[in-house]
């Protein structure tokens, strides 16, 4: 690896990692103020609700990472490959809120979710879908300052107007109609601010069949992440999933706050030599994985008054089981885009 390359990877670090850490940090805020302002139960239906929009974001999760190889890869062609990824990204987006729309109903039975909190947090995911191939782009070229003010557009518009609608209307669907706001917002700042033009008149049936391949892979990862706490709102009260929320919240930070690390070293991963770059990301993600669990062991008291308040402090003694749990899917999805 050449002087330049480290430079540029070490540079790529800091922007990338100071723009998830606050951009998370931010939809982390959303979580804490929902937990003080909704009760017990209404944020177990968030945190339910959100478990679902995980696992199904790997949907948008899937385009960027498709998007990010493809133009690491492309030469002369680059701009078309930008094009098909935007295309791509409104194709699956509006399919998304179509088949949300009526899946909103059952899924509401099931979990005990209002449908307007489900319709509209599933509609949000068709914008999100844009915004991440926008980043994918940015990725890919590896502009890594521009994708820093994309994500952040995205992370801030979620968070902030999320936040500003459940202090509003102290509910969960008010949360959700802010989280489609906001996402909305975040895409359309990223797409003008990274690829305004990017636009292709046909999409490819190999782009198409391998996004199939890669959000299927995700699909499994996003799913054993997110189970826990969907069984945990059919199996226990509403008051204990919404303990049991707060309890994921945590292993969340712990499974995204490496994906900076990704993020930076994947068009390097997805090289012919790319076995030092996975090295290098398996490293780093298993040191920040001991750390917060560490953490989380010997402050679990104080981790779960931060996250939740003080009505989840008896969570304290097992913060540290969900950060491991959290930190071992981490690097689970390291291997995963190796």
């Amino acid at each position: 690896m050449s002087e330049q390359t480290r430079r540029s990877l070490a540079k790529g670090l800091v922007f990338v990692g100071a723009a998830t850490l606050i951009g998370n940090g931010a939809a982390y805020l959303l979580s804490i103020v929902a937990a003080r302002v909704l009760t017990p139960a209404e944020f177990g239906a968030y945190g339910a609700l959100l478990g679902i929009l995980i696992i199904i974001s790997t949907l948008s999760i899937a385009v960027q990472a498709l998007t990010a190889r493809r133009v690491a890869v492309a030469t002369v062609n680059r701009a078309e490959v930008e094009g098909q990824a935007i295309r791509l990204s409104l194709y699956v987006g509006v399919a998304i809120i179509l088949v949300g729309l009526l899946a909103a109903w059952p899924l509401g039975l099931i979990f005990a979710i209002p449908y307007a909190a489900v319709a509209m947090g599933l509609a949000s995911l068709g914008f999100v879908v844009l915004g991440t191939a926008s980043l994918g782009i940015a990725q890919g070229r590896e502009e890594h300052l521009r994708f820093s003010i994309g994500f952040l557009a995205n992370g801030f518009g979620r968070a902030f107007v999320g936040i500003a609608f459940v202090l509003a209307f102290r509910s969960v669907i008010g949360v959700t109609a802010g989280l489609l706001v906001g996402c909305a917002v975040g895409a359309v700042i990223s797409y003008l601010l990274i690829c305004p033009k990017a636009w292709a008149g046909n999409l490819t049936k190999d782009g198409a069949a391998e996004f199939g391949h890669i959000a299927h892979a995700l699909l499994v990862l996003f799913t054993l992440t997110n189970v826990d706490v969907l069984l945990a709102r059919i199996f226990l009260t509403e008051n204990q999933s919404g303990e049991y929320s707060v309890g994921v919240l945590l292993a969340k930070i712990a499974f995204f706050l490496p994906n900076a690390i990704i993020i930076v070293l994947f068009p390097k991963m997805t090289a012919g030599d790319s076995k030092r770059a996975v090295l290098i990301a398996t490293g780093l993600t298993a040191a920040l994985g001991i750390f917060v669990t560490g953490f989380s062991f010997f402050f679990g008291t104080f981790v779960m008054r931060v996250l939740g308040g003080a009505q989840y402090v008896e969570l304290g003694t097992e913060a540290w089981l969900f950060a491991l749990e959290g930190s071992a899917f981490a690097l689970v999805q390291v291997l995963l885009y190796a």
